[in-house]
Order: C-alpha cells, then sequence, then structure tokens
C-alpha cells in the first residue's frame, strides 16, 4: 500500500464519516458509512505513474489535486472538483487505527488440463499450487460479517466469510467465490492462475 496525506483535511477529527450507497447501481441495499481521514491508503499499483498536478477520484468521497509524488505522496482535496476531468478513479481506505486484518483465501482448479483426453494419466495434470493466501487489512465493517455471509470486495472479487472476526487473535477469514474469468477484475492480480 501507499499512503497520501492531504494536506488539507483536518487531523484534528479522525472520526469523520461520509454516507454511501451500498451499492452505488442499486439504492434499495441502503446506506453504509466510510471513514475519511487526512492520510489514506491506496493501492500501489493505483499510483504508478502519478504526477504533480494531476486529479484523481478517490472514489465516493471526491477530487484530488495530487501536490507531491516524490517522498511521500501527497494531494489536496478539491470539495467541488470535476469528476469527468479526472483520469484515474482509486479506491481507497482511511489509515485509521480501527482497521482489522484480513485473510484472503483462493483457491485454483485441481486438474490443470481443461480437459482430459482418454489416454491421459490425471496424475500427470495435477495442479500443485491450488491455494494461496494473502494478508489484507479492512475497514472496520467488516466486523459485522456473519459466518457463510456472501460479499463482494471491490476490485477484487466476491467472497464467502468462512470465520467472522472474533478478535485479533481470531481474525477475519474469507474464502474467494471464483467467477469462471481468467482476468481479474482491476490491475490487482491474485496469486493464483486461474485457468
Amino acid at each position: 500500500n501507499v499512503v497520501l496525506t492531504l494536506t488539507n483535511v483536518s487531523t484534528a477529527d479522525n472520526k469523520t464519516f461520509i454516507t454511501t450507497d451500498y451499492l452505488p447501481k442499486d439504492a434499495s441495499f441502503g446506506k453504509r458509512l466510510i471513514r475519511t481521514y487526512n492520510k489514506i491508503l491506496l493501492e500501489k499499483v493505483d499510483t504508478e505513474g502519478m504526477t504533480v498536478g494531476e486529479r484523481v477520484v478517490l472514489m465516493r468521497w471526491g477530487v484530488v489535486k495530487i501536490t507531491q509524488v516524490e517522498g511521500e505522496l501527497q494531494g489536496e482535496y478539491v470539495p467541488d472538483g470535476d469528476f469527468k476531468k479526472a483520469k484515474r478513479k482509486i479506491s481507497w481506505m482511511a489509515q485509521v487505527p480501527e482497521q482489522l486484518s484480513a485473510t484472503l483465501f483462493e483457491f485454483d482448479n485441481l486438474i490443470s488440463k481443461e480437459k482430459l483426453e482418454e489416454d491421459d494419466d490425471f496424475k500427470d495434470f495435477i495442479n500443485p499450487n491450488t491455494l494461496a493466501s494473502s494478508e489484507a487489512i479492512g475497514d472496520f465493517g467488516l466486523k459485522n460479517l456473519q459466518k457463510n455471509e456472501i460479499i463482494q470486495l471491490e476490485r477484487r472479487g466476491y467472497y464467502r466469510v468462512d470465520q467472522p472476526y472474533i478478535s485479533e487473535d481470531k481474525g477475519l477469514i474469507l474464502f474467494m467465490i471464483p467467477d469462471g474469468k481468467a482476468k481479474a477484475m482491476s490491475g490487482l492480480t491474485g496469486k493464483l492462475a486461474h485457468r
């Protein structure tokens, strides 16, 4: 992750939230709170090639003008910024102590060949890499998830809750639900091929 410091956002109140739809395309799912702060986390892949003066959209929050890229990434929040003029639309998360850790599991096919022929010995096509895990950080709202709930992590995919968050020692465990696509939902890639 990369930290973006918003130089014109107050650090006095780190309990500031914005309200947004759970699903932007379907308001019937209700609203949720998203924590804002002057330091936010971005995926490293989203910051590659950023330039001073560039305007980016922080999804569901607003426009930021990048003011520094060397050393520490900095920007200024532009309350009435034009979303259409921004080059990038970026997922983000406030860098606050209340984040929780989660373990994401991915699964791949047991057989590495799409279709076995009659004379194929299946043992020759056993995939040795069928399980991968990644540590992630998540928003405090993930603490409310229950076992077997299905959620979508933006730009990553759909997951089933295998173990809800219980404590720091017994964190959230999510199992990826394969979608049958060979290409990832974004520039973010998983650890397995997902043939």
